[in-house]
């Protein structure tokens, strides 16, 4: 089950928001929502449900204990079967396949041992977040341990589960105590409503419309041609934008809903003056988080260049088991260290060209995540004129959806536009009615929406 559902939308939200604020039901809120949460996550399969349900289980019985503090082998332990879980399901195939490709010459596609394995949805955005539990625990940083519930709730309520943000617990922490006393004011009635509505149009209306003018030519990299291979650079680098940012809405409006206020993921990122500043801003908790866990205890700036090589290897690695995603992550490695290096030159450019520059080399870098080596090396012969194109070139409707799309992306801020119009006079009647005509439209096209993006990592 996915937000962009109608049966999300119209079978399983209503009534768990009826049964949540329902009369006399206030002291039972954490399990209601609790088991609100596991039947979403087990209609994409009891067996996930169960790896989600030991995770949790096994991180809490081992951190909950004050003897983790300090404790590198209890740390080991409570962080190995989460992780052992994650390489099992997103990575074993991959290893194996190479290893099995290196020693008797089989190609990546030829060795499908653990093709039948199905990903569960979330694991890498959950894993990282019991292990962000622990290792708090571990630096003595994390005093009051909650009770199961609280504790399985906090990983495993469903607005965050699948795609992020990445929370740490103290961020939630006072939401999930307040949780029998929540009463939703106006306004966080309004901004939920908001977030969510904006959200889905930001998937429905722009992301999937740009995937759908990409497929033809993403179905045949070699015979693109020039201007066809920019156009999915182009949209498909709008794209992934709106439809991340799209499901980090959404999952901040339902949160508001039952009383969550979770981290912002999303700062404008195409905005950003250089591609450090673009870490800043994209999938923030993210960046936090292998900040945090990885890039400090590593040493920092000690080692700058040796860290950051490593840890944008690790980011690539967490998006994907393949070659593509790492080569990816060290791709923004290599863009992030030359920009270390030379600063001094590129902060002396016109604001504008930095923001050109920065967004042209994440853009070039998305096609990492559209296709492989091979079709990679199609593509770049369309690129380059090198072949001759097959396809048709981009309409003007097409370029012309994909400008649109530009001006939404560098000109929106959808949490200051969100609250920005309920505190104007005046302005809640407008915004309930641009907002209900906003939803018809998004219902009305809602049936050919695609799967989030982010929901494969």
């Amino acid at each position: 089950m996915i937000f962009n559902q109608f049966s999300f939308l119209f079978l399983f939200l209503p009534p768990v928001l009826v049964v949540f604020f329902m009369p006399g039901l206030a002291r039972i809120r954490g399990p209601l929502l609790l088991g609100g949460s596991f039947v979403f996550y087990s209609i994409a399969g009891i067996e996930h449900a169960v790896v989600l349900a030991c995770d949790i289980l096994w991180v809490y019985a081992l951190a909950r204990s004050p003897a983790i503090v300090g404790n590198k082998t209890r740390l080991i332990c409570c962080l190995l079967p989460p992780f052992l879980a994650l390489i099992y399901y997103k990575y074993l195939g991959f290893l194996v396949r190479q290893s099995v490709g290196l020693e008797i010459g089989l190609s990546a596609e030829t060795f499908s041992l653990f093709s039948d394995i199905l990903l569960p949805a979330g694991i890498s955005f959950y894993t990282f977040q019991v292990a962000s539990f622990a290792i708090d625990r571990y630096r003595g940083e994390a005093h009051e341990v909650p009770g199961l519930l609280k504790f399985a709730l906090y990983i495993g309520f469903f607005p965050q589960l699948v795609a992020g943000p990445i929370v740490r617990y103290r961020q939630i922490e006072s939401s999930l105590r307040n949780l029998e006393s929540f009463r939703p004011s106006s306004e966080s009635w309004s901004n939920a409503i908001g977030y969510i509505c904006v959200g889905l149009a930001l998937k429905v209306l722009l992301a999937d419309t740009l995937g759908g003018y990409q497929e033809s030519y993403v179905a045949d990299p070699g015979g693109t041609g020039v201007t066809g291979a920019l156009f999915v650079v182009t949209a498909y680098s709008f794209q992934i934008y709106f439809d991340f940012y799209g499901y980090s809405l959404i999952a901040i409006g339902l949160g508001h809903l039952f009383g969550f206020k979770f981290p912002q993921n999303f700062s404008r990122p195409y905005s950003s003056l250089n591609p450090q500043d673009f870490w800043r801003r994209w999938h923030m908790t993210l960046s936090y988080w292998i900040r945090d866990y990885l890039y400090f205890p590593m040493g920092g700036n000690k080692a700058y260049a040796r860290n950051i090589a490593i840890i944008f290897a690790v980011c690539g690695l967490w998006h994907g088991a393949g070659w593509t995603f790492i080569v990816w992550g060290l791709y923004h490695g290599f863009l992030v260290v030359g920009y270390h290096f030379v600063r001094r030159f590129w902060d002396a450019l016109p604001n504008l060209l930095q923001i050109a520059l920065t967004f042209v080399l994440v853009s070039f870098g998305w096609v990492l995540f559209i296709f492989d080596f091979q079709e990679i090396t199609l593509f770049t012969n369309s690129l380059l004129g090198v072949t001759a194109a097959v396809q048709p070139e981009p309409t003007l409707e097409m370029w012309g959806f994909a400008a649109l799309s530009g001006v939404v992306c560098f000109t929106m801020f959808a949490e200051k536009w969100i609250k920005k119009i309920h505190m104007e006079a005046n302005a809640s009647i407008h915004k309930n009615a641009g907002l209900a005509a906003l939803l018809v439209l998004v219902l009305f096209f809602l049936d050919r929406s695609e799967t989030f993006i982010y929901f494969r990592f």
